[in-house]
């Protein structure tokens, strides 16, 4: 075999000497990436000691494993807890106390997987509809104007040649707070091939749209 190749591509013997084998051939090594501020930060904060020589990875990886402890997570969640209330003093200051409790009631219905009876209206037009909230923010482009913007999907029913038709909740949807009229959260998501759920659950927002007319 080796007379053969070299014949065919006129190597010599030194030169086929030269050629690595793929064994021999090594992955490049990852360079080494030194912990980041934010890293060594709240390896502080958690009372974690970073040992000299550890990369970023290896930081990474022994403060995801202490949070599996209950104590080092209580310290975590109480600080997150701390910070989300510094930011709300902040945003009480800056847009007041209405605009604030619009944002929180807004953003406790931004789950995934959850699904509301919603009747909103678009226009002059009033509708109802099944939603699945995805973020909540406030908005100030200008001082005059300061509102709660919620973004959430709409279902959409596909009926696919030879298969089962389904739901899926794509259609994008963003409103002001104010043109949220009513939700009501379903205790359990509609299962995308249920349609008979999904039916019943738009007849009871149906339902609750009648108030409003």
């Amino acid at each position: 075999m080796i007379k053969f190749l070299k014949a065919l591509f006129g190597c010599s013997d030194d030169h086929m000497k030269s050629i690595p084998s793929p064994s021999s051939q090594k992955s490049p090594e990852q360079p080494f990436k030194h912990p980041s501020k934010v890293q060594l930060e709240e390896c502080k904060r958690l009372g974690l000691i970073v040992k000299p020589g550890m990369s970023s990875r290896d930081v990474w990886q022994m403060v995801r494993d202490a949070k599996e402890d209950p104590r080092i997570k209580a310290l975590n969640d109480a600080y997150h807890a701390q910070q989300r209330a510094i930011q709300e003093a902040e945003d009480r200051e800056e847009y007041g106390d209405v605009v604030v409790d619009k944002y929180k009631r807004m953003e406790a219905l931004c789950r995934v997987g959850v699904h509301h009876l919603v009747v909103f209206k678009k226009g002059k037009q009033l509708n109802a509809d099944v939603f699945e909230f995805e973020r909540a923010s406030i908005e100030d482009e200008n001082e005059k104007s300061i509102y709660v913007m919620v973004e959430g999907l709409r279902p959409k029913i596909y009926k696919p040649r030879g298969e089962s038709p389904y739901i899926d909740w794509n259609k994008e949807i963003i409103l002001k707070s104010e043109q949220i009229l009513e939700v009501e959260t379903l205790p359990k998501p509609i299962d995308m091939f249920e349609l008979g759920d999904f039916e019943k659950a738009l007849d009871r927002a149906n339902q609750l749209k009648q108030k409003f007319l």
